[in-house]
C-alpha cells in the first residue's frame, strides 16, 4: 500500500516486479551462464531502471556490521555529529559531511530557484545524512572525519565498505559494455565503461530516516526523500527491512519490497543518456513503508514490523539506507556511447537547452538546488 493508498484508504498497489538477478552469474566465466544473467540485467533496466542483486560478494556478517556502524553514527548526540557538519552550500566540492534534517532537500529536475525554494517549503525531506567521496585520492576534496576516539574504527570501517563497493560497481561497469555490446572479449579489462570510470570520483551517501508520526508522515507532501532521479551512471543501495522505497512505473509508485541481503542498482541520469534512452532513470522516492498484506488471524492482532503503536498514534520506525553512486570521470562528456546510436524508448533526462555537459558539470548543476 502506497502512502496515497494509507492516506485515502485506497485500494492495496501491488509491488514493483524488480527482477532478483545472480551476481555470481553475472560475473561467471561461464559464457551461456553469463549472458543469460546479462539479458535479464538489461531488461529490468530497460523497464524498471531498477534490478536486485543477491551473490554479491558483500557477506550477511559485513553487511549487519555497516548498518550497526550506521545507527551508531547516527546515534551520536548533535553536538558530535557537528564536528563534521555539513556546509549549508550545494558546491559539488564541499558536499562533504554530517547533513542534518532540513539541511538539504531533495528538488527533481527543478532549476528556478524560485520554484525550488517553493518545493523546499512545501515538501520536506525527513531525514539525515553522511556525504562522503572518495576517502583514497588525495586531489580530490578531503572527506571531514570524526576524531579517532570518538567512535573507534568508524573511518577505517568506511574506507573499507568504500573498497567494496568501487570493486562492485566496477565489475557491474563490465556488465554494462557487454549488455550494450560495447566489449565482446571476456579477456579485455580495459572496456569502455571501466575506462570513462578510472578515476573514481564517486561518492557514498548513508541515510537515516528518523522514527516518526504516521500521521505526519501521510500529510500532502511530506516524503522521508521525495521523488528523484539520479545524477550519476549507477547506484548501488543496500536498505533495511524497513521499507518505503518506491518506484515510478510511468503511471504510479510502486513499492520495491526489500529481500534479506540484496543489493538495489539502478540506472542514473547519466548512464539513461549514455544507452540513448534504452535504459531507464526511474523516478523513486522513500515513503511510509508499506503494511504487511497478510489475512489476520483469529485471536490475533494484525501484524505490521514496520511501526511501533503508542497510545496515542502510529509511529513509522527508523529507516537506514547505505548508497554508493557511480559517477563518470569528471571531465567526462555525457554523450551516446559507441554502439548507442539507435534511440531507446526513454527521453534522456540531460536532454535540454543546456548544452552538451560533462560529469561534473551535470552534477554541479543538480546538487546545488538541493541546498
Amino acid at each position: 500500500m502506497t502512502q496515497e493508498a494509507l492516506q485515502n484508504g485506497s485500494h492495496y498497489v501491488e509491488p514493483a516486479d524488480v527482477p532478483l538477478v545472480d551476481f555470481r552469474a553475472l560475473t561467471s566465466p561461464d559464457t551461456n551462464r553469463r549472458r543469460v544473467a546479462v539479458a535479464l540485467l538489461d531488461a529490468a533496466f530497460r523497464e524498471w531502471g531498477f534490478v536486485q542483486l543477491h551473490n554479491h560478494g558483500i557477506g550477511a556478517d559485513k553487511l549487519h556490521e555497516a548498518f550497526q556502524w550506521a545507527e551508531r553514527f547516527f546515534m551520536q548526540p548533535t553536538a558530535t555529529k557537528e564536528l563534521i557538519a555539513h556546509p549549508p552550500s550545494g558546491d559539488v566540492d564541499t558536499n562533504r559531511g554530517w547533513a542534518r534534517v532540513g539541511l538539504g532537500y531533495t528538488v527533481h529536475m527543478e532549476f528556478d530557484a524560485d520554484k525550488a525554494a517553493a518545493i523546499r517549503q512545501q515538501n520536506p525531506d525527513c531525514k539525515e545524512t553522511l556525504e562522503l567521496g572518495n576517502p583514497f585520492d588525495a586531489t580530490l576534496p578531503p572527506n571531514p572525519w570524526l576524531p579517532e576516539g570518538t567512535l573507534p574504527g568508524f573511518r577505517g570501517f568506511l574506507e573499507g565498505w568504500w573498497t567494496d563497493c568501487a570493486i562492485l560497481a566496477h565489475d557491474l561497469y563490465r556488465c554494462l559494455g557487454e549488455a550494450l555490446r560495447i566489449i565482446m572479449d571476456q579477456n579485455d579489462h580495459d572496456d569502455y565503461f571501466n575506462r570513462i570510470h578510472s578515476a573514481n570520483d564517486c561518492h557514498m551517501t548513508w541515510n537515516y530516516y528518523p522514527a516518526m508520526s504516521a500521521r505526519a508522515l501521510n500529510v500532502d507532501g511530506a516524503k522521508r526523500l521525495n521523488a528523484h532521479t539520479d545524477f550519476g551512471s549507477l547506484t548501488l543501495v543496500f536498505q533495511d527491512a524497513v521499507g518505503g522505497l518506491e518506484v515510478h512505473d510511468g503511471h504510479q509508485f510502486r513499492p520495491i519490497m526489500p529481500v534479506p541481503g540484496a543489493l538495489i542498482v539502478n540506472v542514473g541520469d547519466m548512464l539513461e543518456q549514455l544507452s540513448n534512452g534504452r535504459w531507464r532513470s526511474s523516478l523513486h522516492r522513500v515513503v511510509a513503508p508499506a503494511p504487511l498484506m497478510l489475512p489476520p488471524i483469529q485471536g490475533v492482532p494484525g501484524d505490521d514490523s514496520h511501526g511501533l503503536e503508542t497510545k496515542e498514534e502510529k509511529m513509522v520506525v527508523d529507516r537506514y539506507s547505505l548508497v554508493f553512486f557511480g559517477v563518470p570521470n569528471p571531465n567526462e562528456v555525457i554523450a551516446i556511447a559507441p554502439g548507442c546510436e539507435t534511440p531507446g524508448k526513454w527521453k534522456p533526462n540531460m536532454c535540454g537547452n543546456w548544452g552538451t555537459l560533462t560529469a561534473r558539470q551535470w552534477i554541479r548543476k543538480r546538487l546545488a538546488m538541493e541546498f
